[in-house]
């Protein structure tokens, strides 16, 4: 089995560039049963082989939909935007090619609110003089939409501004969402998360002067402000049962709310972060509870202490579930030995002896969980692709 260090991942994420990256994207779907996809075959270049009994994304380029996966189910689908396939060139002898890569990528950074460097292809685009590296006229917020999920080689899965070119080949390589839907997969992915993105799109000759004139005339949505920004915790938390308790849930609307929950919680409202923990392993539909606990353990990535002294504080079969969840949501994202040193165990993230009173027991809730997950693997082969549940 290959070895996949996090701390490479992180060191590349820090000097990411996002010159490939376009401005627009797409979103929507639903989850439903999928059989294996016989595309998804080649092992990646670095990293361990894809285990299909966990999770990953994947992009298919053929239909321009992206789909986040649990083994072979599809938890939510939603329509993409990818590469054009067209090439645009360069009087000084540089040229650019248009298209989405194939292949198994990993998620080495994400973020909200993501700021677009503009790159030199874009000022040429649009027939602009190339002001010089570190200009502001380079610098555009928003330009990546409420969220990006970085995969290196300049590539990202990122928001738009632009909902209605999604499901078409449009962008300048990157793979683009609608907001809510590149909000929804920051939450669900972790940094090593596997992106397998599948087809065969084809590679196309020199750009018309009208596809970047379709793409540029395209109808802009402002993104508008969260409309459950001003409600109070307890409202969100009896609004968040009410849309959990749904069977049938095409509109999806409990993202919104456990979004806004979370981060309203890792800032600094404890009320809502033990709200969202106390609700782990009782969100719905099995689909849904899986999905759930990936918001979990992005809060537990983005805030260990405050999660683990949320946990201190909600009733014992509620701590033991959220840790579970946490656990296992972290864990399936992870398609590694389970005994490698970069494996992202959750208690590694916060040593127990660096936690007062406050922490202890949830720590050791997550401790506990650690060790049943261990257990339910030990006795299987080192080389096994495959984990029971």
């Amino acid at each position: 089995m290959h070895s996949y260090r996090f701390a490479r991942l992180l060191s590349a994420a820090a000097v990411l560039l996002l010159a490939g990256c376009s401005v627009v994207g797409g979103g929507g779907g639903g989850p439903a049963p999928d059989d294996a996809d016989p595309r998804i075959t080649a092992p990646p270049a670095e990293g361990p082989p894809v285990r299909r009994d966990l999770k990953y994304v994947v992009v298919d380029v053929d239909v321009n939909e992206l789909r986040f996966m649990d083994g072979n189910q599809v938890l939510w689908r939603a329509p993409v935007g990818t590469g054009t396939g067209f090439r645009l060139s360069h009087h000084s002898g540089r040229d650019w090619q248009f298209d989405t890569p194939s292949g198994t990528m990993y998620v080495q950074y994400k973020e909200q609110n993501p700021t677009w460097f503009i790159p030199d292809w874009w000022f040429i685009e649009n027939r602009r003089p190339i002001p010089p590296q570190g200009s502001p006229e380079r610098k555009q917020e928003g330009g990546l939409g409420a969220a990006a999920v970085y995969l290196g080689n300049e590539l990202a899965i990122h928001g738009t501004d632009k909902p209605e070119l999604l499901g078409r080949r449009v962008s300048h390589g990157c793979i683009r969402l609608s907001n809510e839907n590149a909000l929804r997969l920051f939450h669900n992915v972790q940094i090593g998360t596997p992106v397998i993105i599948v087809g065969s799109a084809p590679v196309l000759g020199e750009q018309p002067d009208s596809v970047a004139a379709f793409t540029r005339q395209a109808r802009r949505v402002p993104t508008p402000p969260n409309p459950l920004a001003r409600a109070g915790t307890q409202a969100l938390l009896t609004r968040l049962d009410r849309e959990l308790a749904v069977t049938a849930d095409t509109a999806h609307a409990w993202v919104n709310t456990a979004h806004t929950l979370l981060e309203r919680g890792l800032a600094d409202d404890a009320m809502a972060l033990r709200g969202l923990l106390q609700r782990a392993g009782q969100a719905g539909p099995a689909v849904r509870d899986e999905e759930f606990s990936t918001f979990l353990a992005d809060a537990f990535s983005r805030g260990s202490l405050r999660v683990v002294v949320s946990l201190n504080r909600i009733p014992e079969a509620a701590r033991d579930r959220a840790a579970r969840a946490i656990v296992e949501a972290t864990m399936e994202m992870w398609h590694g030995g389970l005994d490698e040193p970069t494996a992202p165990w959750p208690t590694r993230r916060l040593p127990k002896d660096r936690l007062g009173p406050e922490g202890q027991a949830g720590w050791d809730a997550i401790a506990r969980a650690e060790a049943a997950y261990r257990d339910r693997y030990r006795a299987r082969p080192a080389q096994s692709t495959s984990r029971e549940r």
